[in-house]
């Protein structure tokens, strides 16, 4: 049983957990359960999370925001962007100034204290394909943080069939909260599914979307 658990485990998406205090690791590995995400590591300082992904290679790393640690966490996330290792933040709305500093460094995602299991997986998945996952209430602060626009070529990534399932809602005039309750998700989920849509047609907005996604015949209009 414990070997059929191992491979399990090893089959997993793997995430290493970062937080100063033992409530934070705490929190982030329930959130991480929830998600179906397993958790090989956890660190209690910047420093060690670094030794600790360069060591475990995780799919992604979960860490607790900290205002007061920017700066480390904004090096931490530029040490493991080579790496391929993308960083995503749970914590409080930061300033507009250090958000940018934090994207500029590689970050891939900064939810708010009350994701959801389900969001968490929704963003370590979206980050693990190299996409930006900002929790949607971060939109106030857009205005002020350049943000990378992403310009499909000939390789852009296909849409998931989620996605296409969400842009189809979307063609048909639904807002999210309807697409939510179609589909039988939340509507942080629809959120960050519309934000992977836009990425991947390069759109900057939803009728963008399904004008682009119309002409490469991707609705059935």
């Amino acid at each position: 049983m414990d070997e059929m658990s191992s491979a399990i485990e090893s089959l997993a998406v793997r995430v290493l957990v970062v937080g100063r205090t033992a409530l934070e690791r705490a929190g982030l590995r329930t959130l991480a359960a929830e998600a179906g995400i397993a958790v090989v590591g956890q660190a209690g300082s910047v420093e060690d999370a670094e030794a600790d992904a360069v060591r475990l290679m995780p799919d992604a790393v979960l860490a607790a925001w900290n205002a007061g640690a920017a700066e480390e966490i904004a090096r931490l996330i530029a040490a493991l962007d080579p790496s391929g290792i993308p960083v995503i933040l749970i914590g409080t709305v930061p300033e507009p100034g250090v958000l940018a500093r934090l994207i500029h460094a590689g970050l891939r995602g900064f939810l708010l204290p009350d994701a959801s299991g389900e969001d968490i997986g929704t963003a370590v998945a979206a980050a693990s394909r190299g996409l930006l996952v900002l929790d949607p209430v971060l939109g106030r602060v857009f205005p002020t943080v350049p943000l990378p626009v992403a310009s499909p070529g000939p390789e852009a990534e296909a849409l998931t069939e989620r996605e296409r399932e969400v842009l189809q809602l979307i063609a048909l005039g639904l807002p999210n909260k309807a697409i939510a309750r179609h589909l039988g998700v939340s509507e942080h989920t629809v959120k960050f599914h519309v934000g992977a849509i836009l990425a991947k047609l390069g759109a900057a907005s939803r009728t963008e979307a399904v004008t682009r996604a119309a002409r490469q015949g991707l609705l059935a209009l």
